[in-house]
Parts: structure tokens; sequence; C-alpha cells
């Protein structure tokens, strides 16, 4: 019986690290498109400030 109860802990804290796990992995997804998002609105806010600029 505590053999039984042991196991199904360690089933439970597997299950645990791999959602623990899989959230890491969707932070870390969602930052890198943040920042893709943030260099490519850099980017264009530049080349169209500079257009702007150049033409007057």
């Amino acid at each position: 019986m505590t053999n039984f109860v042991v196991g199904v802990l360690t089933n439970l804290m597997l299950l645990s690290n791999v959602k623990i796990t899989n959230k890491l992995s969707n932070f870390k997804t969602t930052f890198i498109k943040a920042g893709i998002i943030a260099s490519l609105t850099a980017y264009w806010g530049v080349i169209l400030v500079g257009t702007f600029i150049t033409f007057n």
C-alpha cells in the first residue's frame, strides 16, 4: 500500500515537472515572438522617420 501511494506521488511530481517545462517553453516562445515584433517595429520606424526627415 505504501509503495502504491509513493508511486502515485512520483507520477504527480513527474507530471508537474512536465507542466513547468511546458510553461517555460511557452514563455520562451512568447518572449522570442515579442522580441521579433519589437525589433521589426523599431526597424520600420527608423526607416519611416528617416524617410520623412529626408523629404522635409
